[in-house]
């Protein structure tokens, strides 16, 4: 009989304090933080990470959870002049990543176990009111991530995945759009290829993304699908600045890769982005 079940537990990996819910499906497993509403581990069988999290990731003093799969809103890098009038000091990726979210409903049956995280925001610096915000995760033989704000406002989002690679040298992404926003050099580039490969600090937005992705490395294939996106960003940020980061080691780079769901326009909507992951 498939084993479900929901269950609440403190601490992860090193993070021994943390408050989080650890869901189980079957051999499937997935780690969540209230902290911030993050995924932090999931394995599709037992020992088969597909997530990675710094052994250097903090979450006291305000401090973001370096790893995961970090939510990114209402804004996405730094707080433009439409997400900050007054000009104040304002953390990058906006303001949810350093909040405890609270268990809003939970599910388990023999379809998956999915668990509702919920958060009411009222501080934006430019929007006056509450905005409540929704992550819906739901494990099976995948696990999706469903982040909503049904608030009509400017509102940016990503959902920022880590993810696990043992040889970045043979990781590559595919297939892309030949044109991306080349962040490192603030240029936009053409080069006519469909595969993301990493040998360099990378940062790159691609926009209107496929729906559908692959992470390749050796003999292992992750799908990601993406749905409510208006591009993918791809990010490793190679030695030089991994060496400046606190809660990176100087060698962390080589053991991830960032393939990130975003929705960048800043139109009043409301919000619905998604991302499935399934290890084939």
């Amino acid at each position: 009989m498939l084993q479900t079940s929901i269950s609440q537990q403190t601490g992860f990996a090193h993070l021994s304090d943390l408050p989080c819910l650890k869901l189980q499906y079957g051999t499937a497993s997935a780690v969540i933080s209230l902290y911030g509403a993050q995924v932090l581990s999931y394995q599709p069988t037992a020992e088969n990470e597909v997530l990675w999290l710094s052994p250097k990731a903090q979450w006291h003093n305000q401090q973001a959870i370096r790893g995961g799969v970090p939510v990114c809103w209402p804004w996405f890098g730094p707080a433009s002049a439409m997400f900050n009038p007054q000009n104040i000091s304002l953390p990058n990726h906006g303001l949810v990543r350093t909040k405890l979210w609270q268990v809003g409903s939970q599910q388990s049956s023999a379809a998956g176990v999915s668990v509702t995280l919920t958060i009411a925001v009222d501080d934006l610096p430019y929007f006056q009111g509450s905005a409540k915000l929704q992550l819906c995760v739901t494990l099976n033989d995948s696990l999706t991530l469903t982040l909503s704000c049904d608030s009509v406002m400017p509102q940016q989002a990503a959902l920022h995945s880590y993810f696990a690679v043992n040889n970045l040298s043979s990781a590559l992404v595919r297939p892309l759009p030949a044109s991306y926003h080349d962040k490192v050099r603030d240029v936009v580039v053409d080069n006519g290829s469909a595969v993301a490969t990493f040998n360099a600090e990378t940062d790159r937005i691609y926009h209107q993304s496929a729906a559908q992705l692959w992470l390749e490395q050796a003999e292992q294939l992750l799908s990601l699908c993406q749905r409510g996106h208006d591009a993918t960003v791809v990010w490793n940020p190679w030695q030089e600045k991994s060496s400046k980061m606190s809660d990176l080691q100087l060698d962390s780079y080589q053991q991830f890769v960032c393939v990130e769901t975003a929705h960048l326009t800043t139109d009043n909507q409301a919000l619905t982005l998604s991302q499935q992951l399934k290890r084939t």
